[in-house]
């Protein structure tokens, strides 16, 4: 015996395939109860529900619409946010940096850390360090190979410090965003999505607030063609390497 279907499933069937009703709906308040008493007729009309009491049965048709209606505002609103988030994606340029490594410095009492920033400043200066995290204890920082070992040996010539490797083979794409982007929720989720439907897991994920939004991915460097493509379609082909 074929299940029978439910009213809310019946009423929602009859609105996607009428899209002149849901307008209606959606530009006549007062619209409601008469499409309620429609589709209530039209049901029993099919042969639906006839046991069921009319008055009754008009109720639920007119809560599965509120119902429908409420779905429909939610996609429609979360298909706007999405509009908002490509169209801010668009002014943006994405920066791209190959052949890092990932470092951590721990200081001890006594090191000298101002001596340490001092070094670092001048590294990145000449773009050879990439993003750089700096707390009470530590310093984690993205290395390019090929200025590796002599910055290295500079911070080791300090003594009273722990060098720790952290990952080798690393990029870093740095997303550019303009300052009303941070105005916009979702940029860092439609992002990441973006690149996990690609199979590109993210090794580290940072967020920059000044006078522009900065978003980094940094990957691994075997996925880094792949994730560079996905951002540039969505900045319109801006980037710098």
């Amino acid at each position: 015996m074929r299940a029978e279907k439910s009213v809310s499933k019946l009423v929602r069937e009859i609105l996607e395939q009428d899209p002149s009703l849901v307008h209606e709906l959606q530009q006549r308040k007062t619209a409601q109860r008469e499409i309620a008493k429609r589709i209530k007729s039209q049901l029993i009309e099919e042969g639906n529900f006839t046991s069921k009491d009319p008055t009754k049965l008009e109720g639920n048709v007119a809560v599965a619409i509120t119902r429908y209606l409420k779905k429909l505002r939610t996609q429609q609103e979360e298909m706007l946010g999405v509009k908002l988030v490509q169209n801010v994606l668009k002014k943006g340029t994405t920066e791209v940096f190959d052949g890092l490594k990932h470092y951590k410095i721990h200081f001890h009492e006594d090191t000298d850390i101002d001596k340490i920033l001092k070094i670092i400043v001048t590294q990145i200066e000449r773009e050879d360090i990439c993003s750089v995290y700096l707390n009470r204890q530590s310093i984690e920082l993205y290395v390019k190979k090929m200025t590796e070992q002599s910055f290295i040996s500079e911070i080791a010539d300090i003594k009273v410090v722990d060098i720790l490797k952290l990952q080798d083979s690393l990029s870093l794409l740095k997303l550019i965003l303009p300052k009303q982007a941070q105005e916009i929720p979702g940029i860092l989720a439609h992002v990441s999505s973006l690149l996990a439907d690609q199979a590109i897991s993210l090794y580290d994920t940072m967020v920059h607030h000044t006078d522009h939004l900065s978003i980094v991915f940094v990957i691994n460097e075997q996925h880094a063609s792949k994730a560079r493509d996905i951002l540039l379609k969505l900045n319109n082909e801006n980037t710098r390497s």
